[in-house]
């Protein structure tokens, strides 16, 4: 039996309500059936997609949001992270050696798909897992 999805709509873009977002996931993916490891590698690239939002998404003068929903469908574990916002270059890190800029890289190396897309009204990030790969 497919849990119910999980959604999360106009969250806050912000370190706090970001860090609960990705606890109540983790429990999420837990609740449905993920091994530790998986749900740990779900949760890591999740995560880095709604930091990459607090980043790149909105500027300065309005909070912004976003929304997140993850879902059990045949086959696949789904989560799709979209934002309202217009992307941002980031501000250049000045330390020697930065992590910055290596999300995207991770967002890959963690899902079985991450599928980008960026437009006037927002990104959507979508991340797909394969369930047969979990057990």
């Amino acid at each position: 039996m497919r849990p119910a999805p999980f959604r999360c709509h106009g969250v806050p873009a912000a370190p706090d309500a970001l860090r609960r977002l990705r606890h109540d996931l983790m429990a999420w993916v837990l609740a449905a059936g993920v091994d530790e490891d998986r749900a740990a590698d779900i949760v890591l690239a999740s995560y880095e997609a709604l930091a990459n939002v607090a980043d790149h998404a909105y500027d300065d003068t309005a909070p912004g949001v976003v929304d997140i929903d993850a879902a059990v469908h045949p086959g696949r574990l789904e989560v799709v992270i979209t934002d309202h916002g217009q992307w941002r270059t980031p501000v250049p890190d000045p330390r020697p050696v930065s992590l910055r800029g290596r999300g995207l890289l991770l967002l890959r190396a963690s899902a079985d798909r991450a599928d980008i897309t960026s437009g006037d009204s927002g990104t959507v990030v979508t991340l797909t897992w394969d369930l047969d790969r979990m057990s």
